[in-house]
């Protein structure tokens, strides 16, 4: 049985939408069409890590495209750009039982992102500009998870041209400074 099978949505908090509503604005994000992903992923940024405030739903959302992913289906720029947005958002002490086990909803999706992340380099190819764009945006977050991040960057700076190259450096500049400094500025 898939992660996202076995976990309680009614239980899960979000900003305002009922959990048990969210597979369904899911599925549009991972199979829509370009509107619908985006109208999704605008919804779901909002019930699941709206301003930096993280809910407890992002677990089973970050779960479920995980699980898409893996099973061959393709990554959208809306879905990586959910995900960076979970990365980004913050609850101390916010806490999700899975599997009987009451883990932390932030390290739970860091995880299963990180897990998944060989998975959305190899999706980020620099022909669709708006997936490489928000996979850049994404991999700061991970640079202090993985070496594999950096060498991604350093490989795109020296293959691409353009706004790909400038994008691909930016990040890099990003992820070196979270691989040393520990964060951002």
């Amino acid at each position: 049985m898939k992660a996202s099978e076995e976990w309680d949505w009614e239980s899960l908090t979000t900003l305002s939408v009922p959990s048990s509503q969210l597979r369904q604005h899911l599925g549009r994000l991972l199979g829509g069409d370009a509107e619908e992903r985006n109208r999704a992923g605008g919804l779901l940024y909002c019930e699941v890590a709206n301003q930096g405030q993280l809910y407890s739903a992002a677990a089973p959302c970050v779960d479920m495209i995980a699980e898409h992913v893996e099973s061959a289906g393709s990554l959208s720029s809306d879905s990586v750009a959910l995900l960076e947005s979970i990365l980004n958002a913050r609850s101390p002490g916010l806490q999700v039982l899975v599997g009987g086990v009451l883990v932390d909803v932030a390290e739970y999706c860091r995880k299963r992102i990180l897990d998944l992340l060989p998975e959305i380099l190899r999706e980020a190819d620099g022909e669709d500009f708006e997936l490489f764009r928000e996979v850049c945006f994404l991999i700061p977050q991970l640079a202090d998870s993985s070496e594999e991040v950096i060498k991604f960057l350093g490989l795109s700076v020296s293959r691409f041209e353009g706004e790909l190259q400038r994008v691909s450096n930016e990040a890099l500049g990003e992820a070196e400074e979270v691989l040393s400094e520990g964060h951002m500025l």
